[in-house]
């Protein structure tokens, strides 16, 4: 493991399926997150552990997925070692309205500072999971590469965290019934119907819903236009697409955002298991910098 020249350790989870080259660039360790597919567990490493195709190949075939949350003796396992090598900790997690995980963090650290009261360990709740989560631990990155201290990085996070979103589109309506996310009805009736729910991460950290495209042409040109109604374009490094097994789409999408908003660059990623599992295969969404930080569902 890795660590640079700085004082404190970045943190992650690896919810944020952020592109694991970033990890090495920035040097950044992730904790990883637990999943199970038919009763057996895996740990997402960013789909270094399983092929990206394999497991939307084995979500298509019926086999169930389910999610869970790091408790606090990982987190101690995680941290006690940069810790021991005198280094501070900082911890830029998912948002802890979607997982308890947040509170083990919280947890451990009580526990940890009693053990190395000398220390550092700095908490932040991104509010965000996937590509905005991403995208602000990297922000993070490049604050302590560019000399910024532990506190003023966590100030930063808290200070700007709204501002990152994301809109997903959600292909397949069976899958939010199997989370018991809409009821059997809904999806029936919204599949006979073609409808294509849009949900995206609002400023209070959840997935919430925030509209419906009537066919899946209609809601990739909806996710254009709401990217295109948010995007700040003094903020933006890179739009992210992240794309869970549907590959031409996100061509599609990528052409269509470069002519509607012509960012500085487009990075497309898979949606990892977490949002994958629960929004199913043929989800598409965008990740980038909003130029407000109170995005509310239109009345």
């Amino acid at each position: 493991m890795r660590i640079l020249e700085f004082d404190y350790v970045l943190t992650t989870d690896s919810d944020a399926e952020m592109p694991y080259s970033w990890l090495e660039e920035f040097d950044i360790q992730a904790i990883l997150m637990p999943y199970s597919m038919n009763g057996k567990e895996y740990f997402f490493n960013f789909f270094r552990e399983m092929p990206f195709a394999d497991f939307y190949d084995r979500l298509r075939a019926g086999e169930k997925v389910t999610t869970a949350q790091r408790n606090p003796q990982d987190f101690k396992e995680f941290w006690t070692p940069f810790l021991e090598q005198g280094k501070d900790v900082l911890y830029v997690g998912l948002s802890s309205e979607l997982s308890g995980t947040f509170n083990s963090a919280s947890m451990a650290r009580a526990e940890l500072l009693e053990t190395f009261p000398e220390r550092k360990i700095v908490l932040v709740d991104t509010l965000a999971i996937s590509v905005p989560e991403a995208l602000i631990v990297r922000e993070a990155a490049k604050l302590r590469l560019a000399g910024r201290s532990i506190e003023q990085v966590a100030q930063w996070v808290e200070e700007n965290r709204n501002y990152y979103t994301a809109f997903f589109m959600v292909d397949d309506l069976n899958y939010l019934k199997r989370g018991g996310r809409i009821s059997s009805s809904a999806a029936f009736f919204g599949s006979m119907l073609d409808i294509k729910p849009i949900i995206y991460i609002s400023p209070r950290g959840k997935l919430e819903p925030y509209e419906k495209a009537k066919g899946r042409k209609k809601g990739i040109r909806r996710i254009v236009e709401l990217v295109k109604e948010f995007y700040d374009p003094d903020r933006n490094e890179f739009i992210v697409i992240a794309q869970a097994d549907c590959e031409k789409d996100s061509e599609l999408l990528r052409d269509m955002l470069m002519e509607a908003v012509n960012p500085k660059g487009i990075h497309v990623q898979p949606v990892g298991p977490v949002i994958g599992s629960h929004a199913g295969p043929g989800t598409l969404g965008v990740g980038f910098v909003a130029k407000r930080d109170d995005i509310e569902v239109p009345k």
